[in-house]
């Protein structure tokens, strides 16, 4: 199943790619850590950025570059029964920016009325496994942003973003079935008020976003959102802004038999940040979120669609994450946080994030740079869609809620001793634990648990 469906993305990919070439990435990862939740399995320093060509009278900097990674995936599929593989990643990056403010000079040469950066990546990916279910099973991925910011150093400023994703990683791990391809693209648009370019900002913020689904089997799982955003921050003191945040958004699965009811998510966030002393800072924000489901069919009508306990149909609890950032030396940053958020779901009507973290990075000498990311997910779905809507015939042992905790860990090292040049090794290892699983038509019986150990060896050039 997976080559056939590597055979159908790279025909999709092909076409693809021509819109990905239109835009821009500041980093692969940046169009990834999209409303699903932020965990990714591949570690996500992409790729850098060099000091770049100057290019039409020196007004912008062109970025390209390629970067190369070589290593061995545990668990290519992310199930419990685990397939290992050698991965090697090739990919190109391309990228043309504006002149950043630190190499415009001063006055108002260095505060432009027009920023921008338009740029892209496609990575080719190929396993090498025993494992019949891998094989050599090739991928093509790509993304790209554009981001363009008009009078941004004005009271009145406005951004223009495109985010675009050609990807066969997994949505936020929900697997269903391994090796899922989809294409994801994200327009949006924020416009935002400094009266006399004092401590007050109000933005307003609009986007849009399509997750496409190339596998016929998963129509069901495909979906539009529309986000709206309003925001007022206030800077109270010379290191500290207090800010008040509303969202409402709309998300529809429009694909042919989708079982998940529309919802329209709604945020409601107050909170602060402030930088208490030269090495200490610190951020705090709670408020109230309700994911909203609407147009849920009569409780009667409801088995061959959800099941579960419809009181979870939606969420309706708080929303909030606190942060402490430390610098211990020049040389030395820790992040310590919690975070908790819902996010539209594959498998429910939502699913509920609580993310515990602790982040560490080291400039052990010159540009020799350690890095150590420890994430804690607690995650709790809602009512769970019905198994044929995922291609399985039941839930193990009839199970009709589910929670997982996923525990990840990172280690990287980076080493640039050129301008354009940079060398690095990293070491992540994923664990969901969970005793949910699943049933397919022949009864086999499969775990939704799993463990994902990825070494990687990188060298990137880029300039």
């Amino acid at each position: 199943m997976a080559a056939a469906s590597s055979r159908r993305f790279l025909r999709a990919a092909l076409v693809a790619l021509s819109v990905a070439a239109l835009s821009a990435v500041p980093g692969a990862a940046q169009a990834q850590y999209v409303a699903y939740g932020p965990f990714e399995s591949y570690t996500p320093t992409v790729f850098r950025e060099g000091p770049g060509f100057k290019v039409l009278g020196d007004g912008l900097v062109l970025h390209p570059g390629l970067s190369t990674e070589l290593g061995y995936d545990s668990n290519a599929l992310l199930t419990g029964a685990a397939g290992g593989a050698g991965v090697l990643r090739l990919r190109p990056h391309l990228d043309i920016a504006t002149l950043p403010p630190q190499r415009l000079g001063e006055g108002d040469s260095a505060r432009p009325k027009l920023v921008f950066r338009f740029g892209a990546a496609v990575e080719y990916r190929q396993f090498f496994s025993t494992d019949f279910r891998i094989g050599t099973t090739q991928q093509v991925n790509a993304n790209s942003d554009a981001d363009l910011r008009i009078k941004p150093y004005d009271p009145l400023s406005l951004r223009i973003y495109n985010q675009f994703l050609v990807t066969n990683d997994a949505r936020n791990l929900e697997v269903a079935p391994p090796f899922a391809p989809r294409i994801y693209d994200r327009i949006g648009a924020l416009l935002t008020f400094r009266p006399r370019n004092g401590p007050l900002e109000i933005g307003l913020g609009e986007s849009f976003r399509i997750d496409h689904y190339v596998q016929s089997e998963l129509a069901p799982l495909r979906a539009l959102s529309n986000d709206i955003d309003l925001y007022g921050s206030l800077r109270v003191l010379p290191e500290t802004t207090v800010k008040l945040a509303v969202r409402s958004s709309y998300v529809a699965f429009y694909g042919d038999g989708a079982a998940l009811p529309k919802s329209a998510p709604l945020r409601i966030i107050a909170g602060a940040q402030s930088l208490i002393l030269p090495w200490l800072g610190a951020s705090l924000y709670l408020g109230y979120g309700n994911s909203l489901q609407f147009d849920v069919p009569m409780m009667s009508q409801l088995t061959p669609q959800l099941i579960g306990d419809l009181s979870r149909i939606s969420y309706n609890n708080f929303v909030g994450g606190a942060e402490v950032r430390l610098l211990l030396i020049q040389r030395m940053r820790l992040l310590v946080g919690w975070s908790r958020d819902f996010f539209d779901s594959l498998f429910a009507t939502y699913f509920v994030d609580d993310h515990l973290y602790v982040h560490y990075e080291h400039n052990l000498w010159r540009s020799l740079v350690a890095r150590v990311n420890f994430d804690t997910y607690l995650r709790d779905y809602g009512t769970l869609v019905s198994p044929p809507t995922l291609s399985y015939r039941a839930y193990r042992n009839g199970q009709t809620q589910r929670k997982d905790t996923l525990v990840g860990l990172s280690v990287e090292a980076t080493y640039h001793p050129l301008s354009w040049l940079e060398a690095g090794v990293s070491y992540s290892v994923l664990d969901d634990i969970t005793d949910f699983g699943f049933v397919d038509g022949a009864g086999t019986r499969t775990d939704a648990a799993f463990v994902k150990h990825l070494l990687l060896f990188r060298v990137d050039l880029a300039y």
